[in-house]
């Protein structure tokens, strides 16, 4: 029996107020809720983000909902080099 990691994408779920946070665990799991600025984190499967996305801003108390740019983001900053940093930073201390 071998076990796969499913790809999964964190949601930041905006809300107009706190105490319907607990309706967000039917999606997926419920890691954080911030009391101070209204918003809630769950991880739910890669696969079918969108639908669930669709399905949670129907809600009344919602007010937004944002994906993770995490898992698009190349780890090794594909092109980018060293070099390009020391350039900027050598034309900043000549002016």
């Amino acid at each position: 029996m071998t076990l796969e990691i499913q790809p999964r994408r964190a949601l930041y779920v905006y809300l107009k107020n706190n105490r319907h946070a607990t309706q967000l665990k039917k999606f997926g799991q419920l890691t954080y809720v911030s009391q101070k600025m209204n918003f809630a984190m769950i991880y739910v499967d890669d696969i079918d983000v969108d639908q669930k996305i669709e399905k949670i801003k129907q809600y009344k108390f919602v007010r937004d909902v944002l994906q993770s740019p995490r898992p698009d983001i190349d780890p090794d900053l594909g092109d980018m080099h060293d070099d390009i940093f020391f350039e900027n930073y050598d034309e900043e201390s000549v002016n």
